[in-house]
């Protein structure tokens, strides 16, 4: 019946500077003794009654049904809503606010109406699980180091599967945590919280997709991440090719060269071990994209990046402009070919070879390599045809997960990435691999 076809629903119920910069940009003539660089210090700036103004307008108008229905139209199948913990476990001490409960609602009520199936992702952990914007708090990430903190992630994630199973006709997986970090914490330490994770899950249902991220190891080491004992598991790799001092080198055509040699063996590992699914992925080979490496930082394209001491694009002239300013209006006609074949090249493989996809993102503000809808209407980002999209009509009496994306995965019991880590495993084992050919 065909792979997940997804879409990121990404800086909407836990805002990112690079997606809406405007909600950042208001700082930029403040008298403010920090610039707020994350929704944390967003919120800690305003004050909460502030931000919660800001952001229920935010939430109101920046995704729309006309959005999800134009989705649809073009061939995609799911939608993936990245969610912090806070608008389910939230402390007093905490700047964040919550309320975006009655909103996913909508979405969801919108989704099941359209015919497109869900994934919820747990975007963000107390204490931060990275350290990155993305996760609500740019700051040292804390996450693993309390007992407290894990419970409260727990606590989101029980809260997170109520949710779907109140909406068990839409909701088909969970994303139990996005990126959190191995170079904080050891693997072992992770898959800990996993399988903690899990059993909390199936405990609760076994009507949802139970989906794990890579923690930005290798493909050679996922089976250090995946218990035996998991049904109905799938694996998110984040896959980037512009956020590593090496691969941002690359040529056009050293790019879409990369995009079979990283995924060799994602493929493998979906084939003999649970399925996988690229969570996350974009048109862009650069990081000249506004706020992209956070806000108020440059980039490597440049040389601006703080720790870069020179320029690393491939070309004689690497300035963010043209082709790589963020106005789609100014793109040439070559590197729009080029943004064409790019996608195909990945699509070619997540579409074919693995569970499935999701793009980052749905939209943007000023992010053309990372604007779906974008990409679609400025025809770099293909369509597909629209199928009608099964749904379990019998959920509550039958585990049998849904056929669209079994026929994708292997059920068998495992042997035994994410954003630049996976992308910089890949190139390492590529590179290796080249040398002693």
């Amino acid at each position: 019946m065909g792979p997940i076809r997804g879409i990121n629903i990404g800086g909407v119920f836990l805002i990112e500077p690079f997606i809406r910069p405007s909600l950042f940009d208001q700082f930029n003539t403040s008298t403010v003794a920090e610039l707020p660089v994350d929704e944390w210090t967003f919120s800690a700036t305003l004050g909460k009654e502030e931000a919660k103004r800001q952001l229920e307008d935010h939430w109101d108008t920046f995704v729309t049904r006309e959005h999800l229905e134009a989705m649809a139209e073009y061939g995609i199948n799911w939608i993936r809503i990245p969610i912090g913990y806070w608008a389910f476990n939230l402390t007093a001490e905490e700047p964040f606010v919550d309320g975006q409960i009655p909103y996913v609602e909508r979405l969801l009520g919108w989704a099941q109406e359209i015919g497109l199936k869900v994934e919820l992702d747990l975007h963000g952990a107390p204490g931060s699980q990275n350290g990155y914007d993305n996760s609500g708090h740019r700051t040292s990430p804390q996450w693993l180091y309390t007992r407290i903190n894990v419970d409260r992630t727990l606590d989101a994630l029980r809260q997170m599967t109520e949710l779907a199973i109140e909406w068990s006709d839409v909701v088909y997986g969970i994303q139990i945590l996005n990126e959190p970090s191995r170079w904080k914490w050891p693997v072992s330490q992770i898959l800990e919280f996993y399988n903690e994770a899990y059993d909390l899950m199936r405990s609760m249902t076994n009507d949802v997709y139970f989906m794990v991220h890579d923690t930005f190891l290798g493909p050679n080491d996922w089976g250090t991440l995946v218990s035996a004992n998991w049904t109905d598991a799938l694996m998110d790799t984040h896959i980037y090719q512009m956020f590593d001092n090496y691969i941002i080198t690359l040529n056009e055509t050293a790019h879409i060269d990369m995009v079979a040699t990283m995924a060799e063996n994602v493929t493998r590992f979906d084939k003999t071990s649970i399925g996988v699914v690229v969570g996350e992925f974009s048109a862009a080979t650069h990081d000249c994209t506004r706020y992209i490496n956070g806000f108020g930082r440059g980039s490597r394209w440049d040389g601006t990046l703080e720790g870069v001491d020179h320029p690393l694009c491939p070309l004689s002239n690497c300035s963010c402009t043209g082709d790589y300013g963020g106005n789609y209006t100014q793109f040439s006609s070559s590197y729009r070919g080029f943004l064409q074949r790019y996608v195909d090249a990945q699509l070619s493989i997540y579409d074919k070879e693995l569970a499935g996809w999701f793009y980052w993102n749905f939209r943007t503000e000023g992010a053309p390599e990372w604007d779906y809808l974008l990409g679609v209407e400025q025809g770099w980002f293909p369509k597909f045809p629209r199928t009608a999209v099964p749904m379990i009509a019998d959920k509550g009496e039958s585990d049998e997960p849904d056929e669209s994306v079994v026929d994708r995965v292997s059920r068998a019991p495992p042997a035994a990435r994410g954003s630049c880590g996976t992308a910089l495993a890949l190139a390492v084992a590529a590179l290796a691999a080249a040398l002693t050919t």
